[in-house]
């Protein structure tokens, strides 16, 4: 099938407050997931979980990099959680069925003229954001494929109004143009909203 690019509007934080708020039903879903199919979760996985639904925020603190990356890996089941159950499905707005390998890996591959910060933000798309707070822990993929990364509405309206300039220089079909295309299409669509704009690689 491929591994596909989607976006989906968010709170102003992110993903953060959408995640605490699910966080109860999700650890639910996923424990009747663990009985159906047992030794799936680890108990360290299962018990942050917990940890994470009994705490809230406080449990995304994390004590070390391990501990960060276990965050990594509940939110990365929290996707699949929301695409099984069409949970925020109405907060869908990929603008086409976009395939990663179609995205340029570098805006300046697209647009040479655009300025260090519009590639900066580009680049921002596809790197991944973490929940967990952990000094210097950057987000780790748990299959290489999958990550969420996120832009903040301020991010957003500072990143397609400037995209915007280049807007003329985007209609080849070609998969590098198309694909900045989608993006500056999506962040439209969040900017409409005042949203933080999400992206799933998945």
């Amino acid at each position: 099938m491929g591994t596909y690019v989607f976006y989906e509007r968010g709170g102003s934080d992110g993903l953060r407050s959408r995640f605490l708020a699910d966080v109860g039903d999700f650890a639910r879903w996923l424990c009747a997931l663990d009985e159906e199919y047992p030794g799936e979760f680890t108990p360290r996985f299962l018990a942050k979980l917990e940890d994470l639904s009994v705490r809230g925020a406080d449990a995304l603190k994390a004590s070390d990099h391990d501990d960060a990356y276990l965050i990594d890996c509940i939110v990365h089941e929290y996707w699949s959680f929301c695409d099984i159950t069409d949970r925020h499905g109405d907060k869908d707005i990929t603008p086409s069925a976009h395939k990663l390998y179609r995205y340029a890996q570098e805006l300046s591959d697209v647009l040479p003229t655009a300025s260090d910060e519009l590639c900066r933000y580009y680049k921002r798309l596809f790197a991944g954001n973490s929940l967990a707070e952990c000094d210097g822990h950057s987000y780790r993929s748990v299959d290489g494929v999958f990550y969420w990364s996120w832009l903040l509405p301020h991010e957003v309206e500072d990143f397609h109004d400037k995209l915007q300039n280049y807007a003329g220089f985007l209609e080849s079909d070609d998969d590098w143009p198309a694909g900045v295309r989608w993006v500056l299409e999506a962040l439209g669509r969040a900017k409409a909203t005042g949203s933080s704009l999400l992206v799933s690689i998945a």
